[in-house]
């Protein structure tokens, strides 16, 4: 959960991160200090030519990782101190400043990968965890989708049994309850939903994994942990609309009393100092639909590069890889999400409207996603669409489209009474 500043379309009001430039000068210079001692600058010389090949190799190693960590550290100071200001204040508006920072090395990195031919982009991959490199076996999970197998002498539901207690079925149910943290609306993420497993069954050719049993994809996945956590989601939103703050730093503050007041005090921190209410009304108007379609597509983009990823880079499911990525996009997920809301619902209107750095950068981040996959995966994407997914989609999107038009000239029509 995150903090949020409202006031849909205002300029950002000043809040703590002002504190942070008035010590900057000073933070540089100790900084500084810092990076002098960590680059090793008062070090005696190694002399290289007297060391053996592979002590040299793995000076050189450790010293390009140091030089990476601190380019890295570098610039998230940097990001930290003068980075864009966000809606968001709790713990603290420089928190959010570096992880804009850190999103912003990670679409530095996709475009390095970017320009890489496939080996080199998967060595490039390698050289940060050794144990890449290697092409995966997909799994597919809808080869046996029998729910009762008496034969199997191991158990008699054994295809259940290795389905619910897979590595992904409790992670399933958290990131949905923080999918409902971020977009707070239960028609968007129902709609997100129900796409996401319509994703999985047009891109199955594709991806063996994608490959599921009807009761798997619907009941376990849609039925259960969806309605699981975005329900749980959902009923913390609901809590925290109607909880009351007072750390806004204004007022008198009573001393909390005894270790249980100051553990709640210190807690308080990385609770909202304000909670607002996401108003999507996908229904309200066709412009305010697609607007809203917009958001469910750019999280379906998001699910689907985890995929195609993994896939085309060689990256198994459970690497430390994806977990960072997924925390990258969590990270970014709230402050995003707000950005656009406030773009989308600002009363001076879209055209004077600027969209928050950190929503545009994730849709920056998306699309070159994207273009990775479409460039390290040519040749492993040749098999042909299957009929009834293309006569699907065309259908939908044709019913959809006529009904946009429809909607838009019976809106045209009642204005003109009016």
């Amino acid at each position: 959960m995150t903090s949020t500043r409202s006031g849909g379309g205002k300029s950002l009001p000043a809040t703590r991160g002002s504190s942070i430039k008035s010590g900057s000068v000073s933070a540089l210079f100790v900084c500084a200090m810092a990076l002098v001692v960590l680059s090793g600058a008062f070090k005696p010389q190694v002399d290289m030519r007297s060391l053996s090949p592979g002590r040299r190799e793995e000076i050189r190693r450790s010293n390009l990782w140091d030089s990476i960590k601190a380019v890295c550290a570098a610039y998230l100071l940097y990001s930290a101190l003068q980075g864009p200001d966000t809606h968001m204040v709790r713990p603290h508006p420089a928190i959010w400043k570096v992880m804009h920072g850190l999103f912003i090395l990670y679409l530095l990195f996709l475009v390095f990968l970017l320009c890489q031919e496939t080996n080199d982009a998967r060595a490039v991959l390698q050289f940060l965890s050794p144990d890449l490199g290697t092409e995966l076996p997909e799994r597919a999970y809808g080869e046996d989708c029998r729910i009762y197998t008496p034969e199997d002498p191991d158990s008699r539901f054994r295809v259940l049994r290795d389905t619910v207690f897979d590595e992904f079925f409790v992670g399933h149910i958290l990131g949905w309850y923080g999918k409902a943290i971020a977009l707070r609306n239960m028609k968007l993420l129902w709609a997100y939903s129900v796409f996401f497993e319509l994703m999985e069954l047009t891109f199955q050719h594709w991806l063996r994994n994608f490959n599921e049993c009807w009761w798997d994809s619907w009941v376990l996945d849609v039925a259960f942990c969806n309605f699981i956590g975005i329900h749980l989601g959902m009923m913390t939103v609901k809590y925290m609309e109607g909880s009351m703050y007072d750390w806004t730093g204004t007022g008198k503050r009573k001393r909390p009393k005894g270790l249980t007041g100051r553990i709640k005090r210190l807690l308080a921190v990385f609770t909202p100092k304000t909670w607002d209410k996401y108003a999507w009304s996908p229904t309200s108007s066709p412009l305010r639909f697609l607007q809203c379609a917009f958001v469910v597509a750019l999280c379906l983009v998001f699910e689907l590069n985890a995929f195609f990823l993994k896939y085309v880079l060689w990256i198994p499911p459970p690497h430390i890889l994806n977990h960072i990525r997924l925390a990258l996009w969590f990270g970014m997920a709230n402050v995003a999400t707000r950005e656009y809301y406030v773009f989308i619902t600002s009363r001076q209107g879209m055209a004077l409207t600027k969209m928050g750095a950190n929503a545009w950068l994730t849709i920056a981040v998306a699309l070159v996603e994207i273009m990775i996959t479409i460039k390290h995966g040519r040749g492993m994407f040749e098999a042909p669409w299957p009929r009834h997914v293309l006569v699907f989609w065309f259908i939908f999107l044709v019913c959809t489209g006529v009904w946009l038009v429809r909607w838009q000239l019976q809106l045209r029509t009642l204005t003109k009474r009016d």
